[in-house]
């Protein structure tokens, strides 16, 4: 009874696609409605993605931002340099926590911010996404010397981040309205305290915040529990947890720089504290769609590529590697997909992605095609091929339809081989009835001729014989189409045909273990008449060998014996038709089996020594197993 069949690819490929097309929606949700200006940003520089509130911030509209505009052209071009380089790190280390920096945000009307960058590598792929803070005051011209920061306190009463003014003796002589709303603590009440008085509302005690911290060296303030430590000139960033009054737990970053006089003499320090908890959260949730978006890739059953507006091939997940042969290292980042793509099939797969990524609605859904494998082989396949939104990217999904397509070949010419017996055994039948009936007639004619009677009997009898044979060869061939081919352990097939003949005192060696050939099912009755002719017509053969040779562009299987072997005029001529009379249309059906997956096998012994036949079989149509099977003698 036939096994049940899996699941078609395609709806394997469909159940992910739809999986996927979620997680993206979830995805954009959860990224447009970040309450921070954020953007992904490409490898080759562009903003792939952004968000409402970064459109706000830089004064253009998503058109003219998302796959157009790169990030340079926000930046001012003294720090493309810096920000580029710590782009670059974060792709290098997406495993660690994001970091953050200032930089001088450029808008639509060249307009320059000062603002806080936070940058984060998306896992798995070439992307970072970035986050801007607008938490820098402008801070206004030196007056009097020993009064700046009396004025700068005025200047940051009403600026939204919790901001605080200590002195040079650590006092603090500034204390904005939205650190008071934060801590509960009033500025009447924090002013002119010291002794690092404003810790208490954020750690529950007097000690160290970032603004003691400015002349300090990194280990230092790690001892403190802070990290992603930054340096921009003077200010320091740097980012801790911090537990509330009602026991939650809250992310912050603070910010400071020191204050100084027009001398030049230090007269303080400004701290900005911003509450990114929230941001965190969202990150967390944007990468948890993103493990989730790539956990369908990685255990789909359907082999998934994604290739970049280059070409590129960025990611395959496990079952491409099992189709083309190479590890992901080997691929991503490193090979085009068209390096994949059959000659003759190259242009019009190449005209396939155009239209995918220009005219999406009426590009063909899937198409067919040869791949080139890692060991050269060429392979047939199905591709699909469909654009991620707004990213510049395509995914890729590629079935191996190659046994599919030898299968439908195969049954093609075994439905041609079959007519063809069909036609040729009517043909050989008609022309032995008629010699039947012709002696018949004759033996009428002379029925007082015993002499001549006898001869005709004997005429009969042969051609009755040989349409017994012909009918027995119908049993054979019939069978022939019926089931598509398939793989068969060769050492198991050649056995099981052995056990069919009686090989007498003949010794038998099958040393053709671990291999596998793609044949049609009748491949036992070839082996079959191999071992039946040398038992019958090898006259003093005494031993009988299987074996193997493969080359670079095919496997031989070696049918060798020590009999008389077969005269060189008659090498041929066994797997022609007319010799059947001799030896019957044993090797003639051997022959044209064979052919049905394109296996080819000829004589080619020396006569006196032995027969030797060589199946040749191509590469694609034979396989070793990755563990041995017992031998059998």
């Amino acid at each position: 009874m036939p096994a049940e069949k899996p699941p078609p690819p395609a709806e394997k490929k469909d159940t992910a696609l739809a999986a996927l097309r979620t997680s993206e929606k979830k995805y954009r949700t959860l990224f447009e409605h970040a309450s921070l200006p954020t953007i992904i940003i490409e490898k080759n520089t562009k903003i792939s993605l952004s968000n409402t509130r970064f459109r706000e911030l830089v004064g253009f509209s998503q058109k003219e931002i998302d796959g157009k505009k790169k990030w340079t052209e926000f930046v001012a071009p003294e720090m493309v340099e810096t920000f580029a380089d710590i782009l670059a790190g974060c792709r290098a280390m997406t495993d660690r926590a994001p970091r953050h920096f200032f930089v001088s945000l450029v808008d639509k009307k060249k307009q320059h911010r000062h603002i806080s960058a936070h940058i984060a590598g998306i896992p798995r792929t070439q992307r970072c996404i970035v986050s801007f803070v607008d938490s820098t005051p402008d801070l206004p011209k030196e007056n009097e010397p020993g009064n700046e920061t009396l004025h700068m306190s005025e200047v940051i009463y009403n600026i939204p981040e919790p901001t605080f003014i200590i002195d040079s003796n650590g006092r603090i002589v500034a204390w904005n309205r939205a650190i008071e709303e934060s801590t509960g603590k009033s500025a009447a009440d924090m002013l002119g305290r010291s002794g690092n008085e404003y810790a208490l509302p954020f750690f529950g005690e007097r000690r160290p915040m970032i603004i003691d911290m400015i002349f300090a060296s990194d280990p230092e303030i790690e001892k403190l529990g802070y990290r992603e430590i930054q340096w921009t000139g003077n200010t320091l960033s740097a980012e801790s947890s911090v537990k509330t009054q009602n026991g939650k737990i809250r992310i912050i970053r603070e910010i400071a720089s020191p204050v100084f006089t027009r001398s030049g003499d230090f007269n303080g320090a400004i701290e900005l504290i911003t509450d990114f908890t929230v941001t965190k959260q969202q990150e967390v949730a944007l990468q948890d769609t993103e493990s989730q978006y790539m956990s369908i890739l990685e255990n789909t059953a359907s082999a998934i590529a994604i290739i970049e507006e280059d070409a590129t091939i960025s990611y395959i997940n496990p079952e491409f590697e099992k189709i083309i042969g190479y590890v992901r290292d080997e691929v991503e980042g490193k090979k085009k997909w068209t390096e994949f793509i059959g000659p003759k099939d190259l242009e019009r797969m190449q005209k396939y992605e155009y239209e995918c990524r220009t005219n999406r609605g009426n590009a063909p859904v899937s198409n067919e095609f040869q791949f080139i494998r890692f060991d050269g082989m060429l392979r047939y396949g199905s591709l699909t091929m469909a654009a991620i939104p707004e990213s510049g990217r395509l995914i890729l999904s590629l079935a191996d339809t190659s046994d599919k397509v030898q299968e439908e070949e195969a049954v093609q010419k075994a439905n041609r081989k079959l007519n063809v017996f069909s036609c040729l055994t009517r043909h050989e039948i008609l022309n032995h009835l008629t010699v039947v009936k012709g002696y018949i007639e004759l033996s009428r004619e002379q029925v007082r001729d015993p002499a001549f009677l006898l001869r005709s009997f004997d005429k009969e009898l042969a051609a009755a014989n040989a349409i017994q044979k012909l009918v027995t060869f119908t049993r054979d061939y019939q069978n022939i189409g019926i089931q598509p081919p398939s793989w068969y352990n060769l050492a198991g097939v050649i056995n099981a045909a052995a056990a069919s003949v009686h090989t007498r005192s003949i010794t038998l060696l099958v040393d053709t273990d671990r291999v596998e050939i793609y044949a049609d099912h009748l491949l036992e009755r070839v082996f079959f008449h191999l071992i039946d002719n040398a038992v019958r017509y090898g006259r003093k053969i005494r031993n009988l060998r299987f074996s193997c040779e493969e080359s670079f562009e095919e496997l031989l299987v070696i049918c060798e014996d020590d009999g008389i072997g077969i005269p060189p005029d008659a090498k041929e001529k066994i797997f022609n038709r007319q010799f059947f009379q001799n030896t019957g249309l044993d090797m003639y059906f051997s022959r044209h089996i064979l052919s049905i997956t394109g296996i080819s096998i000829r004589e080619n012994g020396i006569y006196g020594t032995g027969a030797r036949f060589e199946i040749r079989v191509p590469k694609g149509a034979y396989r070793f197993l990755s563990f041995p099977l017992m031998k059998h003698s």
